[in-house]
């Protein structure tokens, strides 16, 4: 698949997550059972999604730290694994896979390779956006790198 890079500005989003470290392996599942609890969360609270469900990464070597993440307005209270956090205000460099989540880490490394081959730096952890559930045959994620400014 191609993927066409872009740049575009993410305000801060408030969000209900929950983190773990798990295996590359474990990711689904981890993110499917967290999921269900964070929409059963929202729920008890009356409170729904105020964007699409995410989950963002940070690999050290061993392991990935996930925060698996639905965005939200203010004013959800965190109860048992489910906190606060956010997405924070950042220009990102993104692009919008199409397919197979097995498939995900070749837009991610589109996204590395578009950053180095156009002089840019990565100021944070990546996420990922699910514009679509599961259940569609050919789910579009949004995989999003935060930029450092350029300087100038």
């Amino acid at each position: 698949m191609t993927y066409e890079v872009s740049v575009e500005h993410q305000a801060r989003q408030d969000a209900a997550i929950i983190r773990s470290r798990v295996t590359r392996e474990a990711i689904p599942a981890f993110l499917g059972v967290a999921y269900a609890e964070l929409f059963e969360v929202l729920g008890e609270q009356g409170l729904g999604p105020e964007g699409p469900p995410f989950a963002r990464y940070r690999d050290d070597g061993d392991a990935f730290e996930v925060m698996a993440g639905v965005p939200v307005t203010a004013g959800m209270a965190a109860t048992g694994r489910v906190e606060g956090g956010e997405l924070p205000e950042a220009d990102c460099a993104t692009t919008v896979h199409v397919g197979s989540y097995d498939d995900l880490p070749d837009a991610f490394h589109a996204v590395i390779e578009w950053i180095t081959a156009n002089g840019r730096a990565i100021a944070a952890d990546p996420w990922e956006s699910y514009l679509d559930g599961p259940e569609v045959p050919e789910p579009r994620t949004k995989v999003c790198f935060p930029l450092r400014p350029v300087s100038g």
